[in-house]
């Protein structure tokens, strides 16, 4: 999963970004920032504690830090030299300053709209380009479908609206898929605050949330300047921390939470004595592609997958053997949709 986190100069995208990497990434003002940061899973650990494997793997995330992007069509060179680096990125995380100067919903708003208005300009350029070049193409019937979605991408782009707001199919979003639209990323609107009331904060996310096209799209308001200094703090200071500012909990792990979310993303995992690991596949991945994450010769000599929820593993008393006695430990074709937070083995055979 790879996400990148945009936003006017000034708005605590580094900040956020060194809490979710505890410190540990180098950050840089003037280029763009990368790392890779591991998700903390208390299911994997417990799986861990039970194989005591040689090796155990998280799932993890890598975060794109871009600079700070100017606003305005003045800019717009400059904006879209930054925004080539995070063509590739799965979803988006836009930061907004409600911390050096306390912001109403309706500020806030229009710090979004005019925002998304910057990169709904850069995908319209690609859009009125492509069409241009198409007049002079040999249509087909799949130039001839693209040529469609575009126009209709245009019209809602020149209206100021996101290309997500159009609810393309997953074929349609197929099609246009090389073009990496801005816009039709899914989207999370993070505010940045001073959190001195939780219960504050939450209100004007509902808020927020229930004004703003919720598309493809989420609103979380939080601190990074105090997450910063959280991550920074040994585990067992945390706790105290949090209680000292009135907060139920880190806002770090609600952040993946809401990614995962936002993503339409579950996990499932392989346990043993070699190892334990997390897998994230998209909602409704069949289990012949979830054996794919694993290796493509797994999901070629796909035969069958053993799978079993966590609760029924523990059920069994945390044994495969005894699981397979008590009929829990299921055996299933490569059409079977894999459950979040299943575990999965796969049985296969390639002939070479």
């Amino acid at each position: 999963m790879k996400i990148g986190i945009i936003g006017l100069p000034q708005t605590g995208k580094t900040t956020l970004f060194g809490a979710l990497t505890k410190g540990t990434a180098q950050a840089s003002p003037s280029k763009t920032n990368i790392a890779t940061v591991s998700i903390a899973d208390s299911d994997l650990a417990y799986l861990s504690g039970i194989f005591h494997p040689k090796k155990t793997t998280p799932a993890s995330v890598e975060f794109a830090d871009v600079p700070g992007i100017p606003s305005g069509q003045e800019n717009a060179s400059r904006r879209n030299e930054l925004l080539r680096d995070i063509k590739n990125v799965e979803a988006l995380v836009e930061m907004y300053d409600a911390f050096t100067r306390p912001a109403s919903p309706q500020e806030l708003r229009e710090q979004i709209n005019s925002f998304e208005l910057d990169l709904a300009l850069v995908d319209l350029e690609i859009i009125e380009r492509r069409l241009e070049r198409m007049k002079k193409e040999k249509m087909t019937s799949l130039l001839e479908k693209e040529r469609d979605l575009l126009t209709d991408g245009q019209a809602c782009l020149s209206a100021g609206r996101a290309l997500r707001t159009l609810n393309m199919s997953t074929e349609d979003k197929r099609i246009l898929t090389s073009y990496a639209f801005l816009t039709l990323k899914p989207v999370m609107h993070v505010v940045n605050t001073t959190m001195s009331d939780e219960a504050a904060a939450k209100r004007i996310e509902a808020e927020l949330t229930s004004a703003l096209n919720k598309t493809d799209a989420t609103v979380m308001i939080l601190d990074a300047k105090l997450e910063h200094e959280i991550s920074e703090l040994p585990a067992a200071e945390q706790d105290d921390f949090l209680k000292e500012f009135g907060l139920a909990g880190s806002a770090i792990d609600s952040f993946i939470a809401r990614a995962y979310d936002l993503l339409r993303l579950e996990t499932f995992y392989t346990a043993g004595e070699d190892e334990c690991k997390a897998w994230v596949i998209e909602a409704g991945t069949n289990a012949r592609n979830a054996a794919g994450k694993i290796h493509t010769d797994i999901a070629r000599g796909f035969i069958a997958a053993e799978v079993i929820s966590l609760d029924d593993f523990r059920k069994a008393e945390n044994s495969f053997k005894i699981a397979k006695e008590r009929g829990l430990l299921r055996i299933e074709g490569e059409n079977y949709i894999v459950k979040n937070k299943e575990i999965a083995h796969f049985r296969f055979n390639v002939s070479h």
